[in-house]
């Protein structure tokens, strides 16, 4: 893609996504008068004091890129596609702090056709690692005018990373943990929120075992940055809509491998992603039981493998993008 087009493209997603978290407001006549109820759909929800909540969702993902050698010509084209479901608990230690965890079990089919030869399927299937999370509400609208909180998760490395082959299903953890500290404004009207997050998360060091050569390739650790916009506009008492933006900015990882007694190390350049998101909200029960339905659009940068001492054996990801469909149910247990 041309730095012509990269520019168009990246205006474009950006002016759609500014468009996406605005057009609620102009969908109807909204009371804007300052409410901090606690909306169990809201993005900036906290449970109360003593509550148990809950999140279940399958989302459904496809997933399409193109890859392209050192020279930058096709080598193959990829569709991933992905079943999921997830959970999440959280429980209201009071009514400003919450622990919470949550994990995930995916099933994932790849294909890669290449421009010369047979094409290929593989899958991955296997829960990903459990994240441990706590968020407190330092300033809350209640007596303030707006809410902040300061919000943590990790997830520990439990579970081996294995890529797929042909003959052998891969896992769909990442092998290495992670951790995530992050901050988040909002602001709650009577049919309006306004929910602002930035986090930093550290990927640290893993290991990936390839299943068709038996090699383990090392990652070094990296740094992730995120910044997200979303809203909630309530239509009526029971009905509701969302919309966001999230831009994920990621960080190089140096890695390396040993094969035939020699040590071969590249960098791993993951491209940025921004995340486009919709999602159609109704109260089944009004303040106890909510199903969703959500609707996101990834668009992924160009990502590489870049060879320091085997240029040759460079590959660069390109046109990559995502669309995911979930059904979501979000409650209250007690």
């Amino acid at each position: 893609m041309s730095i012509e087009n990269s520019f168009r493209s990246g205006i474009s997603r950006y002016a759609f996504a500014f468009v996406l978290a605005v057009l609620p407001l102009q969908a109807s006549a909204l009371d804007l008068t300052p409410d901090a109820s606690r909306i169990i759909s809201d993005p900036a929800y906290l449970p109360l004091q003593g509550q148990i909540y809950g999140s279940s969702q399958y989302s459904y993902s496809r997933t399409t890129s193109n890859t392209n050698n050192y020279l930058g010509a096709p080598k193959s084209s990829n569709t991933t596609t992905t079943n999921g479901l997830n959970q999440v608990i959280a429980y209201g230690v009071t009514d400003d702090f919450t622990l919470r965890m949550s994990d995930s079990y995916d099933w994932r089919t790849s294909d890669s056709n290449p421009t010369s030869g047979a094409g290929t399927q593989s899958s991955s299937n296997g829960f990903s690692d459990p994240a441990f999370g706590a968020t407190w509400r330092v300033i809350d609208q209640k007596t303030y005018p707006i809410s902040w909180d300061l919000i943590g998760s990790y997830a520990p490395d439990l579970i081996n990373a294995k890529s797929a082959s042909p003959t052998q299903d891969g896992t769909i953890a990442r092998g290495g943990a992670t951790a995530t500290a992050g901050t988040a404004l909002s602001y709650e009207t009577k049919d309006f929120t306004v929910y602002g997050e930035g986090s930093a998360t550290y990927l640290g060091s893993r290991d990936t075992l390839n299943q068709t050569s038996g090699i383990t390739t090392n990652y070094d650790s990296s740094w992730q940055y995120a910044l997200a916009l979303n809203t909630q506009t309530r239509l009526t008492d029971l009905v509701s809509v969302n919309a966001g933006v999230t831009e994920t900015f990621n960080n190089s990882a140096d890695a390396s491998f040993i094969s035939g007694g020699s040590l071969t190390s590249f960098t791993s350049e993951p491209g940025d992603v921004t995340e486009l998101n919709a999602a159609l909200n109704f109260q089944v029960i009004p303040d106890r039981l909510v199903a969703s339905v959500v609707y996101a659009h990834y668009f992924y940068d160009n990502s590489s493998n870049n060879y320091a001492a085997l240029p040759h054996s460079d590959t660069t990801v390109r046109d990559e993008s995502e669309d995911s469909v979930t059904a979501n149910l979000r409650y209250i247990l007690n």
